[in-house]
């Protein structure tokens, strides 16, 4: 089978990511557009046509096209089976001097359906990412013409009369380029061009009413634009959290100080009661969530009231998040983390001009793990109260 130079190129440009979107789980796709037809097919028989062989090609006219696949997601690199399907009238028979050139009246049309695997390299622009991918499969191939209508004149000068109604199936490869733009957390505007090419299809016809063998290659140029639903990753389970401890409650003493309801105010003071150096809070969330869950507010809660005991410096809140999802992504996630821990400090009475927001994404890791891992340990916002 001719494979072009297109498609060595697009097998060598997977290899020069530098930046790569890295998805999960699996995707469906669908997409329609344009399969120029050309006059690149070729047509042509096996040496039996009569009264001499010939070679042509078919010149096609422009038509739609429609695609559909499901695929899964390897990080930054994606598997997908693909159907698709096109249709083309055929304009002309154009000869090569062997009886076709005064047909240009040809009555009907060919279809192919494509059945592919086709592998991609995805790579990460910030929601506007391209991707160069290969594909190969079967195709299969039905042409159904004739130039019966060809006016007694033409007949007397080109003197080929053909009629073809057959199909076969052939290997076919394809070389992809495309781009994707995110509208949604979960669905992407998908715009790719296609070169597709086809071995041989050997099918048979009447030429000049005797039945012949006959040869097709065929070259196929699209452009398609759909909507790619990626479904995600399978649901991770999420991390037991232990039930926050009951607030500590306090009260107040004659002498001024204040001590745990189950102990006894001191008589005499002896030495100050010092603050701690530090307090230290951390508070987990579900996967791809920002809100507290009741656990989490009562710990908040908790500390909150702990740390007003002393004499308060700075508060440090630090949003973390795993490695699922792409950097830029993970920076906002862990920002909104971050903030919904201070609003909830300065509701349980943390003065809010001593708290300092960070931001730090997948930077920051309780516990390692390679890119696109969906860590619980590390789905967190860390609390630093100093004093």
């Amino acid at each position: 089978m001719k494979i072009k130079l297109a498609l060595l190129a697009a097998a060598g440009s997977l290899v020069l990511a530098s930046a790569a979107y890295a998805g999960e789980g699996y995707y469906g796709a669908l997409g329609a557009g344009i399969s120029f037809g050309g006059n690149d097919n070729d047509f042509e028989d096996t040496g039996s046509a009569f009264p001499a062989s010939f070679s042509t090609d078919y010149d096609l006219d422009d038509n739609i096209a429609v695609r559909a696949a499901f695929g899964k997601y390897f990080g930054n690199h994606r598997v997908e089976l693909e159907f698709s399907h096109r249709n083309h009238d055929i304009a002309a028979l154009p000869g090569d001097g062997l009886g076709f050139a005064g047909f240009p009246d040809v009555n009907g049309d060919t279809t192919m359906q494509a059945y592919m695997v086709n592998a991609y390299h995805d790579f990460d622009f910030g929601g506007f990412d391209p991707y160069v991918g290969l594909g190969v499969g079967f195709a299969r191939f039905r042409p159904v013409f004739n130039n019966l209508e060809v006016s007694p004149a033409a007949v007397a000068t080109d003197p080929y009369k053909v009629v073809v109604s057959d199909k076969d199936w052939a290997l076919a490869g394809q070389a992809i380029a495309g781009v994707t733009y995110a509208l949604q957390d979960n669905l992407d505007l998908d715009v790719s061009y296609r070169y597709l090419q086809t071995s041989e299809f050997k099918y048979g016809g009447y030429v000049n009413d005797i039945f012949t063998d006959l040869d097709t290659e065929v070259n196929e140029q699209e452009i398609y634009a759909g909507l790619r639903w990626n479904f995600g990753a399978a649901p991770v389970a999420p991390v037991p959290v232990a039930p926050a401890p009951a607030p500590v409650q306090y009260r107040d003493c004659a002498d001024g100080s204040r001590v745990m309801m189950s102990e006894d105010c001191p008589t005499v003071i002896e030495e100050e009661v010092m603050a701690p150096a530090e307090l230290d809070l951390t508070v987990y969330f579900d996967y791809d969530k920002s809100n507290l869950t009741a656990a989490a507010q009562s710990l908040i809660s908790a500390k909150a009231s702990e740390a007003q005991q002393y004499d308060i410096t700075s508060v440090v809140v630090e949003g973390n998040t795993d490695t699922a999802g792409s950097a830029a992504y993970n920076n906002a996630l862990s920002a909104r983390r971050a903030a919904v821990v201070r609003d909830a400090l300065t509701a349980n009475g943390i003065d809010g001009g001593l708290i300092s927001v960070q931001a730090l994404g997948e930077s920051n890791p309780a516990k390692p793990t390679e890119d696109g891992v969906a860590e619980p340990l590390n789905r967190r916002t860390e609390v630093t109260f100093n004093f």
